[in-house]
């Protein structure tokens, strides 16, 4: 990939030059080589300290590292843009093996770790354009299996506070002139999202799983499901390796509704407006057993089309869970061997920009297949690849097309690339391009020993 520079990161301030330079040689260093340790990264011992001791020292705040990612990921999206699509997600990261001051309980008490929550920029046809903002925090132990306390607790002092400060966060970063619409699942079904102070081109368009109260004294999804269908459509589920997709056949159901604020609330609304959508395989009883999703949205839908729209719209929400996959099983962020909760916390924000740098290859390659491979692949790159996978010592006078690169790269990752295997999928794509991030290097050595020999 192209080399990142420190330009790009225009606020970036860790109060010293060399640190800037450190961390975007950190950043580099991951992205050239994902999945390995610090140790096998770097060329030197001089390199693996300095790595180690950038995540370690005190001076450099998480906070600033964070900023500078966040404005980067705000810059990535096209100034022509109007709509961008926002999902939000968490993740539990896992260091159970590491005797480490500062972590936190996971999820059903289960491990230690940290909790993750990300909130990725999406073009309105799927394709990843930047990470946006994340949140990071430990879990109190001490508060383990006290639940009703936190019953108790307003929303701000809550672990679903992310939801909002995620939500507002992007907003912030994005401004008033481009319209977002914040996608989440069930989790973000909460009182405290939909009844939030409307801000400018801010749209939800949540999944939900409670029952509530709307005008007329009935339940909301009794009502929803006993409308007639609106139309069947079929669905391109992705299966669990994200890429291939499985036809399902749905109805569609959806009605304007007034939803009634509930007594324990305090806010000032009373009631809030939104559109209900059911999607649901015919005959089904359960979500689990097939398809019967319940979305609520602020954004005003005209007709079926509008609908329809914003159901694609929601299967982009597993963006944000193969951006997960990706920093766990391809950059091996559960691997980190540091001993301080604080320095992990540093190392995770510079793996997971690392992480969303593959995912875009593999996306941005399926979006615009037939465009140069040059908009991601430095020159050194394709060409070891294209000589490497034709076996041959001449190049091409142009360079091949993304796709095509990809799915070398893909082959090389161990992908077979037969008819019936879809494209190459995210895991395939870093374990490819670990490879080449080799073939490449030895390119130019060979290059340059050749350009040494003609002198």
């Amino acid at each position: 990939m192209h080399k990142i520079t420190e330009k790009e990161f225009s606020d970036l301030d860790l109060g010293d030059m060399r640190r800037n330079k450190r961390f975007v040689s950190i950043l580099e260093s991951i992205i050239n080589h994902p999945g390995q340790s610090i140790p096998q990264r770097n060329k030197s011992v001089y390199d693996v300290k300095a790595t180690y001791n950038f995540f370690r020292n005190d001076d450099i705040a998480l906070e600033k590292i964070q900023k500078a990612i966040h404005s980067y990921g705000a810059s990535g999206i096209p100034a022509e843009m109007d709509c961008v699509l926002i999902p939000h997600d968490s993740s539990n990261i896992s260091y159970n093996d590491l005797n480490v001051e500062g972590l936190g309980y996971l999820d059903h008490g289960a491990g230690n770790g940290i909790m993750l929550h990300s909130s990725m920029a999406v073009s309105m046809e799927g394709i990843p354009l930047s990470l946006l903002y994340q949140q990071m925090w430990t879990r109190d132990k001490e508060e383990l299996g006290k639940t009703k306390n936190r019953r108790a607790k307003p929303i701000e002092d809550k672990e679903s506070s992310k939801w909002p400060k995620g939500i507002e966060a992007c907003n912030k970063l994005l401004g008033d002139s481009i319209t977002k619409v914040h996608i989440a699942d069930r989790e973000a079904d909460i009182y405290g999202i939909f009844f939030m102070e409307p801000e400018v081109n801010s749209e939800l368009l949540i999944r939900a799983y409670r029952s509530r109260k709307i005008t007329g004294n009935e339940f909301l999804w009794d009502n929803i499901s006993n409308l007639p269908a609106a139309d069947t459509i079929v669905l391109d589920i992705p299966d669990a390796k994200g890429y291939k997709k499985v036809p399902t056949k749905v109805e569609v159901r959806y009605s304007e509704v007034e939803i009634l604020r509930p007594k324990h609330n305090q806010s000032k609304y009373e009631s809030i407006t939104l559109t209900a959508i059911e999607v649901r395989q015919p005959g089904i009883k359960d979500d689990e057993k097939g398809v019967w999703w319940k979305l609520l949205t602020t954004l005003e839908l005209k007709d079926i089309e509008d609908v329809k729209k914003c159901i694609r719209w929601y299967t982009y929400r597993w963006l944000i869970e193969r951006f997960h996959y990706v920093i766990k099983s391809g950059c091996g962020i559960e691997n980190l061997q540091l001993r301080q909760a604080e320095a992990l916390k540093k190392a995770i924000v510079i793996y997971c920009l690392a992480g969303f740098k593959i995912m875009q290859l593999t996306y941005q390659s399926r979006a615009t297949p037939e465009i140069s491979c040059e908009v991601i692949l430095t020159k050194d790159e394709w060409h070891a690849l294209y000589l490497s996978m034709n076996k041959t010592e001449g190049l091409p006078s142009s360079p091949p097309t993304l796709e095509q690169a990809t799915k070398w790269i893909g082959r090389l990752g161990g992908h077979l690339g037969r008819k019936s295997d879809g494209p190459p999928g995210l895991k395939t794509v870093w374990q490819g391009y670990l490879r080449l991030q080799d073939m490449a290097m030895m390119y130019q050595r060979l290059k340059s020993k050749k350009n040494l020999g003609n002198d």
